[in-house]
């Protein structure tokens, strides 16, 4: 028995020898070829840092001139006038996403404009200047904050009215809760609450918008991996924060930045960032 087993290891060993041998021997020209050819790395190439592949993505949100978030309209127009003197072309926001997934320097200067939360400035102040200014806007609502009737807050029946004249509306939760803060909670609270304020917001636009809702702003510019995902599974097509950061073409970031303009800001530093 001791002498069968072992010429049968034996046997076995030599076959496993003789047929990695005859697979050598098929692959012997291959492997040649592979071993006599040049080992070439393919280096990629160096980011373009031209201002044509890169898009700002402006930040604005109430025009009141009351509090550090909130512009006069005044000084709004002065913006918009800056844009139009110095020949920087207002582009739609799926315009840049476009540019991302195909990438393609721009042969002009080119911005992107967001407005977030939906006060009511935008329906009197935002959508007069629109219309003069011929600028596509998009504006980033919180389902909570828009009325089925009012006489002084955002209704719906004022957003499609909006939307009509250029100004796109987007999605920025139901409530405005910190979504980071709120996803460090228990899990079952988390993902019912997450799925209101995530999902359940962008399904209510698109009923109420008749429309398909493919953009949302984190409220507060907070977010984390976890709500990356959760908007990833709820169908956005691009997520944005409030990080004040240009947007470059060639590397088609789902997280997108934009950069928050505050009422003390000068002229030359609006300048900065727009150029």
């Amino acid at each position: 028995m001791k002498v069968y087993i072992a010429i049968t290891i034996s046997t076995l060993l030599l076959l496993i020898a003789l047929g990695s041998y005859s697979l050598l021997d098929l692959n012997k020209n291959e492997a040649e070829s592979v071993i006599g050819q040049e080992v070439r790395w393919e280096v990629k190439e160096k980011e373009s840092e031209s201002r044509f592949s890169s898009v700002p993505i402006l930040l604005y949100h109430d025009i009141d001139g009351k509090g550090i978030y909130s512009l006069s309209k005044e000084t709004l127009r002065i913006h918009f006038q800056f844009l139009k003197d110095n020949n920087i072309k207002v582009i739609k926001l799926s315009e840049l996403i476009k540019s991302l997934e195909n990438p393609a320097p721009f042969h002009e200067k080119v911005i992107v404009i967001s407005f977030d939360d939906g006060f009511f400035s935008m329906y009197t102040k935002l959508l007069p200047m629109v219309k003069e200014f011929g600028y596509p806007i998009t504006l980033f609502v919180y389902t909570d904050n828009v009325y089925s009737k009012a006489n002084h807050n955002i209704t719906w029946s004022k957003l499609r009215k909006m939307e009509k004249s250029g100004i796109q509306v987007e999605c920025h939760s139901m409530s405005h809760a910190d979504l980071e803060e709120l996803s460090s909670g228990k899990l079952e609270i988390v993902q019912k609450k997450l799925f209101q304020e995530i999902y359940l917001s962008k399904r209510i636009i698109e009923l109420y918008m008749n429309k398909t809702v493919e953009y949302f702003a984190f409220p507060y510019g907070r977010y984390n991996l976890k709500l990356i995902d959760y908007c990833r599974f709820s169908g956005y097509r691009r997520v944005f924060s409030t990080a004040y950061r240009s947007n470059i073409i060639t590397r088609d970031n789902y997280c997108l930045g934009r950069g928050h303009i505050k009422n003390n800001y000068s002229l030359d530093l609006i300048k900065k960032i727009i150029e």
